[in-house]
């Protein structure tokens, strides 16, 4: 796409916008999504992450309390803790769900772990079209149940649990914590949704005068929820638990960080999210940066990336009463 016919291209910050020159922009399709997933996988980094920090890493598969498979998870703490206990900090990765595994985000844990004393927990959920939901939900509470049950083991506090995930992960996240709320069998106390994909109604909505130009498209973002739902998205009677922004109360959910592009897709659901935790009396931070805030991890040293890294992580650090 040239910059003579984007609409959005001038609305990037400068610092991050060469990113869009970076990484192609198509539409996600079912038969585009296996060419997808193995360009994904031979991109992904192959980073001993303990050569990088000070921590350990693990791999290891733990129950379903659903009778599903089991769930593959990665463990990542730090070799010596400041904490007699270790805050828990639960991951879910992005991929509109039906991309990606935490692979991407080891350096950011590891980094987390290192400096800030947290045990540090990924999960492999099950992605769609060939699961749909509620396989992402089961897989995302039992692995996360598994930690807190085993609590002793893994050397966390139960007290301080960050539930966290980035675009179709924060989507997930802000579902589970719903879940979570309901069940009443544990609690979380910060919630952390980096860009987050939360309204399957997004999908076919009407187009977006500057948002969703770039790299995750309104094709690709309907590919993703009707491959996770099953279904046509806008369909009513889908549960808040697959899509968060249907929830008719937020009242319950923990201290929640929020932060979102000006031209990400997800700009106006996310906005709509947060003014919806204020409505119901929930403890909420939004930040919103101008242009396509997904590219933040490519150029951690630009300023808003920095702000936002650092902005996050405070958040975080406050709920968890460990500043």
């Amino acid at each position: 796409m040239s910059e003579q016919k984007s609409r959005s291209r001038h609305l990037i910050d400068q610092e991050i916008i060469s990113a869009i020159d970076l990484i192609p922009t198509t539409d996600l399709t079912e038969t585009t999504l296996i060419e997808s997933r193995k360009s994904q996988s031979q991109m992904m980094p192959h980073i001993d992450v303990t050569q990088l920090f000070p921590v350990t890493f693990e791999e290891k598969s733990v129950p379903s309390y659903f009778g599903g498979p089991d769930i593959r998870i990665e463990i990542i703490k730090p070799k010596q803790s400041k904490y007699k206990k270790m805050p828990l900090y639960y991951w879910i990765h992005g991929g509109g769900m039906v991309l990606g595994s935490p692979v991407f985000d080891r350096p950011g844990n590891a980094s987390l772990a290192a400096q800030h004393g947290f045990c540090c927990v990924s999960v492999y959920y099950r992605l769609a079209p060939e699961h749909v939901q509620p396989s992402q939900l089961q897989d995302c509470y039992s692995a996360l149940k598994w930690c807190i049950e085993h609590a002793e083991e893994l050397g966390i506090d139960t007290l301080k649990v960050a539930l966290a995930g980035g675009s179709a992960g924060g989507g997930l996240a802000a579902g589970l914590a719903l879940y979570i709320r309901d069940q009443k069998e544990f609690d979380i106390h910060h919630l952390r949704l980096l860009r987050p994909m939360l309204d399957d109604r997004t999908s076919i909505a009407p187009d977006h005068p500057y948002a969703g130009e770039f790299i995750w498209t309104k094709q690709s973002n309907y590919f993703g929820w009707k491959s996770i739902l099953g279904l046509e998205p806008g369909q009513d009677g889908v549960s808040e638990y697959y899509v968060p922004a249907r929830a008719q109360s937020l009242a319950g959910l923990p201290a929640t960080y929020i932060n979102i592009g000006t031209v990400d897709l997800f700009i106006d659901e996310s906005l709509l999210f947060a003014k919806q935790l204020v409505f119901d009396g929930v403890l909420v931070e939004l930040h919103v940066y101008p242009g396509y805030h997904h590219l933040s991890a490519m150029f951690p040293e630009a300023h808003f990336s920095s702000e936002g890294a650092e902005s996050s992580e405070h958040a975080l650090l406050k709920a968890l009463q460990l500043l």
